[in-house]
This record gives C-alpha cells, structure tokens and sequence, in this order.
C-alpha cells in the first residue's frame, strides 16, 4: 500500500537568513491621537470581560486601560514596529497593557471584598450563615473536649457535675467532701480549664 506525502506549498530552507526586528530602543516613538484608542474600546472592553473581572468593576477597568495608554503615547512608550499594520500594532501594545490592568485589579484584596453601597454609614455587619455557625460551634466544642481530657479524673467529675445543674452542697454530698474544700477544688478546676483553653 502507497502512501502519499502532502505537499506544501512552500518549504523554508533551514539556513535562510530572517529579517532582523529593531529592538524597541531603536523604534521611534509615535504620537497618535487619543481617538485611536478610544475606536478600540469595545475590543478592550471584550478582553477586560474574557480577563474575569466583575460587571460591576469592568468600566473602571476599561477606563484604567484607556489612561493608562494614553499616558504611556503621551509619555513616548509607544513605539510599535513599523512593518506590522497600524491597528494590529496598536492592539498588540494595548493587549499588554489590558493584562497589566486587570492582573492588578484582581490582585487586590480590596476587590474580593467590597460591596460598594449609597450610604456606607447604614450598612450592618451581616449576620453568619448557619453553616458558618455550625462550623464555629463544632470547633469550640472540640475545643473544650480536648482541655476536658488534660483535667485530672476528680476535676472532670466536679465540673460535669456542675454542668448538668448540681449545686455546691449536692456536689459535696456526692464526692464525700464538705461544701468548703468542694468549692475551692470546683474553682480550681474551672481555673485550668480556662488556662487550657486559651492556649
């Protein structure tokens, strides 16, 4: 069984020479006019968009990019190869500065967390969720099971005692000791369980 080649239509020799691209010292600056880069507004709005940004922060963003660019014409960082076509030159350069802008933007923590309102000063902390709730919950207790199990046998038994309700004399009565000695040891033992719990 035969097989065929595909053939190009143009094969490129190894040892051909490529034209040199002048580095971008050697460009001359171009001064453009403000109107250029306004007519690519709704393509930097597109990768402003395609870059992730909010809805409610995109028209900052493109409004950054179009500052940003003409301060850099104004400022002679523009200087794009004169054999590429002018408006794919000038999107090239603009490409860059829109992923400039909008890593920025991003990056910020600002960004993850304000909610811009009308009145700032009316705003209240909104309430946890009750999955926040639970979650808190569950780490105090474990919390306090763990400073638990560091206590002494008799320490543990005095302050279940008092957790289920049991007053002084009761638990005096049931550890066989008078109500004095009870209240020191019960006050002894919430004392460490404190410390432990603050570590």
């Amino acid at each position: 069984m035969q097989t065929r080649r595909r053939k190009t239509t143009a094969v490129h020799a190894r040892g051909a020479p490529r034209r040199p691209l002048a580095s971008l010292a050697q460009r001359p600056a171009i001064r453009i006019p403000v109107e250029r880069i306004l007519a690519e507004r709704p393509w930097i709005a597109a990768l402003v968009t395609a870059g992730g940004v909010l809805p409610r922060d995109r028209e900052d963003v493109v409004q950054a990019v179009i500052v940003a660019a003409w301060m850099a014409v104004e400022e002679g960082r523009y200087r794009p190869d004169a054999s590429v076509h002018p408006r794919r030159a000038l999107r090239g350069w603009l490409h860059s500065i829109v992923w400039r802008t909008v890593g920025h933007h991003r990056n910020r923590a600002w960004v993850r967390r304000e909610i811009p309102v009308a009145d700032p000063w009316s705003v209240q902390p909104e309430p946890p969720r009750d999955d926040e709730l639970v979650v808190e919950a569950r780490e105090r207790l474990l919390a306090v099971r763990l400073a638990l199990s560091r206590l002494t046998r008799p320490d543990q038994e005095m302050l279940a005692l008092c957790a289920v309700g049991h007053g002084i004399r009761a638990i005096a009565r049931t550890l066989g000791m008078p109500s004095s000695t009870a209240v020191r040891q019960i006050g002894r033992a919430r004392r460490k369980l404190l410390i432990l719990l603050r570590r």
